[in-house]
């Protein structure tokens, strides 16, 4: 069963400058005071609608099936896998905006990406800081593991109703990630 992290929101809160750059924008660039505001604005609303949580649970390796396992863990003793997501009711802020204002829905969107990275950002951190030495973070999709095992790690190994995962191995909420870190010690 798996342990629940809620995490501050300076550690999910993403940087201005970075979550502007993946909507195609620099922060510097912007000399339209009404822009701005209305980027601080949606800023500022994502932040009241997201409800962050990361889901984890450190297991020995030998726990996982062989296809789980990403090649660069070789050596690796323990593995923490972690779901994170910022909840439905950011994909449904979305989802709204999508239908009345699409470039404020991609810049929320934009921010829900960054969001989820920063999110991740610090929760290895954390890990770091508690088992010391560890692999790169790593998610299915790359490497040799399958994002279709997605749903092996959401719904076998650490058993979340909160999260859904498509056949394809895609998350919903949309703004949810599945990581790990391996551990040598």
């Amino acid at each position: 069963m798996f342990d629940r992290y809620f995490p501050e929101k300076f550690e999910y809160m993403p940087d201005k400058k970075i979550f502007l750059a993946r909507a195609g924008t620099r922060y510097s660039k912007i000399d339209d005071p009404a822009f701005l505001q209305k980027i601080n604005e949606l800023f500022l609303l994502a932040l009241t609608e997201v409800k962050p949580v990361v889901y984890h649970e450190t297991v020995p390796i030998e726990v996982l099936p062989e296809q789980a396992i990403p090649i660069v863990f070789k050596g690796v003793k323990r593995v923490t896998v972690f779901a994170s997501t910022l909840g439905k009711d950011f994909d449904e802020l979305v989802e709204d905006y999508s239908k009345k204002d699409v470039f404020s829905a991609f810049i929320l969107d934009s921010w829900g990406s960054e969001a989820v990275e920063k999110l991740n950002e610090s929760f290895d951190k954390l890990l770091r800081s508690r088992f010391k030495e560890g692999t790169m973070r790593f998610s299915p999709g790359y490497g040799n593991v399958d994002v279709r095992m997605n749903k092996y790690f959401v719904k076998d190994l650490l058993k979340v109703e909160e999260i859904e995962v498509l056949e394809s191995g895609i998350l919903i909420p949309r703004k949810s990630t599945v990581c790990m870190i391996g551990w040598y010690e």
